[in-house]
């Protein structure tokens, strides 16, 4: 097995054990003493992974150092992308941009993806225990985005790209949703459809803001990404001695 595949699902289980664990635990441990230590702690280890993953992805693949600091220039776009919109609840371009990066890069760097966009906007906009659970909810879009990219038309089918990214969309609040629930006390199943049924104009609000944005602009944000990755895929091949000798009596 791949090394890569190896962290990327250590990855994944980590970002399932935080839903997982405290709605667990949910009566014996309140998130709200959790220690802002073991939220930071934990965002360190998957910014850790995050290099890692990678790290071992790059070795095991012809990627050059430029496709890296396109990925890292893109994951800062997409995180200041999201500040304009902060006015408008739910309605953000960051959930397109990372699931389009997903089609282009991979499952494993389009999480990657996700989750820095989650960490770098948080640090503008404020960080708190509700980062933890956003860095698994947007790196899954660009999970998605990965395995829907893997059966690869350089130019996706839009209408299909928007309405994964409308379904996503809902999938995203339902885990945010249980960040809100876990605050709640006291714990009950009708407190958490009560979460979930206050949460459905915002959902709905983000999932048609990502149809309309993958609508207008997937395709043109899909290739743009694919032109840039193949020029770093193209290398130029030195002359051999061979061909030098021969450039010389000409």
């Amino acid at each position: 097995m791949k090394r890569s595949n190896v962290i990327f699902g250590t990855i994944l289980i980590l970002g399932l054990s935080t839903f997982i664990l405290p709605t667990i635990f949910n009566q014996s441990i309140d998130i709200n003493d959790i220690p802002s230590l073991a939220m930071v702690l934990i965002v360190i280890v998957y910014i850790l992974l995050f290099v890692l993953g990678m790290y071992f992805r790059f070795e095991e693949s012809n990627v050059s150092s430029k496709e890296i600091a396109l990925i890292a220039i893109y994951s800062a776009f997409a995180s200041v992308a999201r500040i304009p919109f902060i006015g408008l609840p739910s309605v953000q371009p960051v959930s397109f941009l990372v699931l389009c990066a997903g089609y282009v890069f991979g499952p494993l760097i389009g999480f990657v993806i996700g989750g820095l966009v989650a960490i770098i906007s948080g640090i503008f906009l404020g960080l708190g225990t509700w980062v933890v659970f956003q860095i698994f909810a947007w790196g899954l879009f660009g999970l998605i985005g990965g395995l829907f990219g893997r059966k690869k038309q350089r130019k996706p089918d839009k209408w299909i790209l928007a309405l994964i990214g409308f379904l996503l969309a809902f999938i995203f609040g339902w885990l945010m949703n249980i960040f809100t629930f876990l605050l709640i006390r006291p714990l009950s199943f009708a407190s958490f459809i009560a979460v979930n049924i206050q949460s459905i104009p915002f959902d709905l609000a983000h999932a048609l803001s990502n149809f309309i944005f993958l609508i207008a602009f997937g395709e043109q944000v899909i290739r743009i990404l694919s032109r840039y990755q193949q020029r770093f895929l193209y290398t130029i091949k030195e002359p051999t001695f061979k061909d030098q000798s021969s450039i010389k009596e000409i």
